[in-house]
């Protein structure tokens, strides 16, 4: 439970610290209220002995706010440590050049006027409504028997973003289990998977 007295101070750092930190689509309101959420999980590491809330709280928060600017911020240039920048073939800058890619595209805003709802790139195409049904029923079956400890990773696979490569072939080979006992035929849904 927060004091009045220390939400009052957690107010004027998360003020005085905001407008340094606006980017993208944060602006300013939202990088307060991600001050109130780091404060509150602070506010236990607090020692009156070591000094003031205040001093203590912009110290903290300000080293915190660094690391979300770079955690979230898309850069545009950047030099690699291993090749310089030199190299296109070094996996350490397509690393990077992906994750910088994602992060400009999250920066950017959306026209909802202009999105098209049967955009191909937006939208799945069923030859027909046989294949609609049975990719529903697929989908059904994986969600309803798929363990909780790989669901996770699963719903990581589903939206596209990294999973490791050996829990990757565990959760494929677990999917392809599951749809095996439910008389699907192993290879004929690999290529789903």
């Amino acid at each position: 439970m927060i004091s009045p007295k220390e939400l009052k101070v957690i107010q004027k750092v998360a003020h005085a610290l905001s407008g340094r930190y606006t980017f993208g689509y944060y602006d300013r309101e939202d990088i307060e209220q991600e001050c109130f959420l780091l404060a509150y999980d602070a506010l236990d590491d607090y020692d009156a002995t070591k000094g003031t809330l205040e001093n203590f709280l912009y110290t903290h928060l300000n080293n915190r706010l660094k690391n979300f600017l770079r955690k979230h911020y898309y850069r545009k240039t950047f030099t690699c440590v291993h090749c310089g920048g030199e190299d296109p073939t070094c996996e350490s800058c397509e690393r990077r050049r992906w994750r910088f890619a994602v992060k400009k595209h999250l920066m950017e805003p959306i026209d909802i006027d202009n999105v098209n709802v049967n955009n191909e790139a937006n939208a799945y195409e069923y030859q027909n409504l046989h294949e609609q049904l049975e990719l529903d029923e697929i989908f059904t079956l994986i969600n309803k028997h798929l363990e909780i400890h790989l669901r996770a990773d699963y719903l990581r696979m589903l939206e596209g973003l990294h999973v490791p490569k050996p829990k990757r072939e565990v959760i494929e080979n677990r999917i392809l289990d599951i749809l095996e006992e439910h008389g699907y035929e192993r290879e004929q849904t690999r290529a789903l998977v």
